[in-house]
């Protein structure tokens, strides 16, 4: 059974929440779904049915993910899908069939894809956003890509758990850290001749547990993404008290503030921003996320489903 977090004793009131998402952690993806795991944190109403592993091919993954939703245990008031596709897709089947409402999460390259792909993806995508009672988008960057889809989203950026991460002094030497893999949409590639420390899937693996100390051993986080949908990472690094050099794209330019808390490139030169990295201030730098603490997060999307339920005992009445 993939339902990985089983509700517990709700409180009053609280709305009974399926979160079906493709991006959570396994045996090997420990790092998987950091913003969904914080998403679900500490909620007790929220049951989490996601991928029991990763690398068998898009078709089981699917499959078993649909299997495992259908079998979860409820009741549930509402669905709550993380992507657009293929979560979304299955929320919208599993929403149907409990009669209950759904709201999805889109995270940003899925939304890119639907906007810039298939015709029959497209037209998937665009019947998901349509049919859920509420599109969410996780940046100003993600956004325009929902409406495309003929839905006006709610930008509700992800919410990071400040307390883990914690300005500490800067180590004696200049080291770079590079977390995105070996993926060429991270910027690998760029990254490879630069970095001190480069990790992520395809490369090392890195328990969530081990960031905070990671990133502290480093002077500066390198991100040479070519897009971009939010950056949780980048939140994380500030919050950490270290500078980022990220490129100008997507939810990293709203993250980022260019000479305060980073650099923002533009063309590929990462090499010259590393080398005028200012002398900056950790405890500084990291004051300039405080907005995306996980906290603020969490109310939004506890008003969003307040919202919907209240909408639906309306519409029922009438």
């Amino acid at each position: 059974m993939g339902a990985i977090e089983k509700t517990r004793r709700r409180n009053s009131g609280e709305a009974r929440l399926l979160l079906i998402t493709r991006m959570w952690p396994t045996a090997d993806r420990p790092d998987a779904g950091s913003f969904v795991v914080d998403r679900a944190r500490g909620a007790s109403n929220i049951t989490v049915v996601g991928p029991r592993r990763y690398g068998r091919g898009w078709l089981a993954e699917y499959v078993t993910l649909a299997w495992d939703a259908a079998r979860a245990k409820g009741p549930f008031d509402g669905i709550e899908a993380h992507t657009l596709y293929p979560a979304g897709l299955i929320g919208l089947v599993i929403a149907y069939v409990r009669r209950v409402p759904l709201v999805v999460y889109a995270h940003g390259s899925e939304v890119r894809r639907a906007t810039q792909g298939s015709r029959r993806y497209r037209w998937v995508a665009t019947r998901i956003a349509k049919a859920a009672e509420v599109v969410l988008a996780n940046s100003e960057d993600t956004a325009p890509h929902i409406r495309a889809l003929g839905r006006e989203p709610r930008i509700i950026p992800p919410g990071v758990d400040l307390a883990r991460f914690n300005p500490t002094p800067r180590p004696t030497d200049r080291r770079v850290l590079y977390m995105g893999g070996d993926r060429a949409v991270k910027g690998y590639e760029a990254a490879e001749g630069l970095a001190d420390t480069l990790v992520g899937p395809g490369l090392k693996e890195i328990p969530p547990s081990e960031v905070p100390e990671l990133i502290a051993q480093h002077d500066v986080v390198l991100m040479p993404s070519r897009a971009e949908g939010f950056g949780v990472l980048a939140v994380e690094a500030v919050a950490s008290g270290r500078w980022v050099v990220a490129s100008s794209v997507g939810g990293l330019r709203e993250i980022i503030q260019d000479g305060i808390n980073g650099t923002l490139v533009t063309d590929g030169g990462d090499a010259a921003a590393l080398a005028r990295v200012p002398d900056y201030d950790p405890t500084t730098v990291a004051k300039t996320v405080a907005r995306y603490d996980l906290a603020r997060h969490q109310a939004a999307m506890l008003a969003v489903w307040q919202e919907v339920l209240s909408r639906r005992r309306v519409s029922s009445r009438a």
